[in-house]
């Protein structure tokens, strides 16, 4: 990818990336680059290396190959702690917090900035109330986080990076199991920060709707990134995911900023099954 010598360097950088299992090679010699400010959309079929390439960026996963660098530096050589600092994760599904309440989860969010058995004083408790408060969670602050709805605890994981204030925030197909309605608030919360976002998707019109710039992958090979509008054509989309489809203008595009919009075809497959 080519960069203006004269714009900033990019936040995270990624060299020749490739990681896989004994037995299969999951990421195959990725280079990206993604600019700070930007919400930016990773995309790909099931099965092409979305969840194992931000495995590899929020440090779960070592590559083989490759190096990724934040801010100019490798990640492996920064501590965990000071990692912690910069970069969030909300994953895909919530994880089990036993007894603990919405307040304290958002309050893990201060982990990486506080020493051992420090304890949480009144401007931390002010931030995770104004985190708590930023999401739309103040009413449950004290309820047990097990015991809130999927969207609830998404908007809850997120509040719990806002008291991290990390640089980047990384969320892996964090709405896959919700409702349409809850699909478009975690989005557009997330959007709403003032932090670089990288999240993956299934509903490619979201993520047309929302991103400054898509990133494609397809059997653990980068395909292309880019602006929605340069990304999502028609080819594009029966290359990659095997869907016949029209692109058009999204109701709510503008002389400014072209939104894509996909509508899929059906029934093609079964006519050209009978035709064979």
């Amino acid at each position: 990818m080519q960069q203006n010598s004269l714009s900033a360097a990019p936040l995270i950088s990624v060299s020749d990336l490739s990681w896989g299992t004994a037995n299969k090679t999951i990421l195959k010699s990725i280079n990206l680059e993604l600019n700070a400010g930007q919400f930016i959309g990773l995309l790909g079929p099931n099965g092409a290396g979305k969840s194992s390439l931000l495995r590899c960026l929020y440090r779960y996963l070592k590559p083989q190959q490759g190096a990724v660098l934040l801010s100019g530096q490798d990640i492996w050589q920064i501590s965990a702690d000071e990692y912690a600092k910069q970069v969030a994760v909300v994953l895909q599904e919530s994880p089990s917090q036993f007894n603990l309440s919405l307040f304290d989860v958002v309050s893990l969010g201060l982990t990486p900035h506080k020493r051992l058995f420090s304890g949480t004083s009144a401007n931390d408790k002010q931030r995770i109330f104004q985190a708590i408060e930023q999401v739309g969670l103040s009413h449950h602050s004290e309820q047990a986080f097990d015991s809130l709805s999927g969207g609830e605890k998404q908007r809850a994981l997120i509040a719990r990076s806002i008291v991290q204030q990390p640089k980047l925030l990384i969320m892996d197909e964090p709405t896959s199991h919700l409702d349409v309605k809850y699909q478009i608030q975690i989005m557009e919360l997330a959007k709403s920060l003032d932090v670089t976002v990288l999240a993956s998707f299934h509903d490619l019109n979201l993520a047309a709707s929302l991103c400054d710039e898509l990133i494609v992958i397809d059997e653990g090979r980068l395909v292309c990134q880019g602006k929605p509008k340069a990304v999502l054509t028609e080819q594009l989309l029966s290359d990659v995911f095997g869907v016949c489809a029209a692109v058009s203008a999204h109701p709510q595009s503008s002389t400014d900023k072209f939104i894509p919009h996909i509508t899929y075809f059906y029934g093609y497959q079964t006519q050209e099954h009978q035709n064979d």
